[in-house]
């Protein structure tokens, strides 16, 4: 079951994405995420990056419509220039869904619930492995790799760090951020990859699947 997030802070982005495990950088400069940003030092220094819904460019100013899936996370780095504005790094933790928006503020809030893998059989975990680890193989071409499908790897964990490791599109990364199912994300992220650049991406970024694994598992993120 989901857990409570509760509320939070929303900035609405066009085509925007936080990635579970990535790094953002923003820049901060409207009068009301200034003020949002004043909350967020108050408070837990969580943040919801929203995905403006197309259409957005009528309401901009208003209350746009955004996707229901937003990118959970904490500001890691935290820089307040002298002329009000800021420079802002976070780090992506969850993946959240928007329960309900809130009043009562300049910028936008909302009830937010995080999205966490449901309980499964161990059958359907290992398909879904085997099945991620087989498409990667593949596609690292003559060079392979080296993996063991039995290993207890988080999947969904592992094409969200690989997915932010390659240089999707904008689009490309909000359909990522939008596959909460653990088995669709894998799909679209073997998809993707057979993009002969985000394949080339790969081969930089993995130069051996047990490697990576090792580092997820002893860094590896978790909300509060």
């Amino acid at each position: 079951m989901d857990k409570l997030l509760g509320k939070a802070p929303l900035f609405p982005l066009p085509e925007g994405a936080l990635l579970p495990g990535e790094l953002l950088p923003l820049h901060i400069f409207e009068p009301r995420y200034r003020l949002m940003m004043d909350a967020v030092r108050k408070g837990d220094r969580m943040l919801a990056i929203a995905t403006l819904a197309p259409g957005w460019e009528a309401d901009y100013h208003g209350r746009p419509t955004v996707e229901p899936i937003v990118g959970v996370g904490r500001v890691v780095k935290d820089r307040e220039n002298p002329d009000g504005t800021s420079d802002i790094v976070l780090q992506g933790l969850m993946r959240g869904r928007i329960t309900r928006e809130l009043d009562g503020k300049a910028y936008r809030q909302a009830v937010v619930q995080l999205c966490q893998p449901p309980e499964e059989h161990p059958a359907v975990a290992f398909r879904r492995r085997r099945a991620l680890l087989e498409g990667l193989a593949c596609r690292l071409g003559p060079k392979g790799m080296r993996c063991d499908v039995t290993a207890e790897i988080d999947t969904s964990l592992l094409s969200d760090r690989i997915a932010s490791a390659l240089e999707l599109s904008p689009r490309q990364r909000v359909s990522m951020l939008q596959a909460v199912e653990a088995d669709g994300r894998v799909k679209l992220l073997l998809q993707l990859l057979d993009d002969t650049q985000h394949g080339a991406r790969l081969l930089s970024i993995i130069p051996a699947l047990s490697d990576f694994s090792l580092s997820l598992s002893e860094g590896q993120d978790r909300a509060p």
